[in-house]
């Protein structure tokens, strides 16, 4: 989808935990990049990732899809991506402006993965944190959410989590209200055969900022 076609300076990228599978694909377009996280386990977490640190996630099975199973070329793809991240900071969802605008400039692009249904409690509360990614956009700055059509609940061992479910309709209206213009949406029908999460389908919506709101 990128093919060199959607570049820019600064990516930012709020997405379930402390996962740095989306960043290693997009990492090359642009020059920096600010990690946000939801909560201080993946902060914590994130910042051992980047320090280099043994005592945190082993991302290295994604070498497979990112690197088709080249060692080296993950290492190398992977410390691309360590030099490129600018800025690791907790998003605060109270705030109506989660990260300081003093301090860092407006980004090229916005990346959620699987969260905003975590932390959103209802259907208005999920308008507001798109808004609030759109707040970090440029005109004309692109955003990839991805998420879950339909979600029932996710576990964890014998313990359910709420996850807010959505639908497409839901989904365009909130990203046209947030002043974006929808280019494309893509599902796929759920694969999932275990117990611990039940959803009807996996989407991703890519859309670029027209308007402030």
């Amino acid at each position: 989808m990128f093919s060199g076609k959607i570049t820019g300076t600064t990516l930012i990228d709020f997405s379930t935990g402390p996962m740095i599978g989306p960043m290693l694909s997009i990492c090359d377009y642009f020059t920096e990049i600010i990690i946000l996280e939801a909560n201080d386990f993946s902060l914590t977490h994130a910042e051992k990732w980047r320090n280099g640190e043994e005592e945190t996630f082993d991302w290295s099975h994604l070498s497979d899809v990112c690197s088709e199973g080249d060692r080296k070329k993950w290492m190398k793809k992977e410390e691309t991506l360590r030099r490129k991240v600018k800025s690791i900071m907790k998003f605060d969802e109270s705030k109506e402006n989660p990260i300081d605008k003093s301090v860092f400039s407006k980004a090229s692009c916005v990346t959620s993965f699987y969260l905003l249904s975590h932390i959103s409690k209802d259907r208005e509360a999920y308008s507001k944190n798109i808004r609030k990614l759109a707040s970090m956009l440029d005109i004309g700055g692109h955003l990839f959410l991805g998420g879950t059509f339909n979600v029932k609940y996710f576990s964890i061992g014998e313990h359910q989590f709420h996850s807010l479910p959505v639908d497409e309709e839901f989904i365009r209206t909130v990203l046209a209200d947030g002043g974006f213009s929808i280019k494309l949406i893509e599902k796929q029908d759920s694969k999932v055969v275990n117990k611990a999460v039940k959803y009807e389908k996996v989407f991703l919506a890519y859309a670029v900022k027209v308007k402030e709101v």
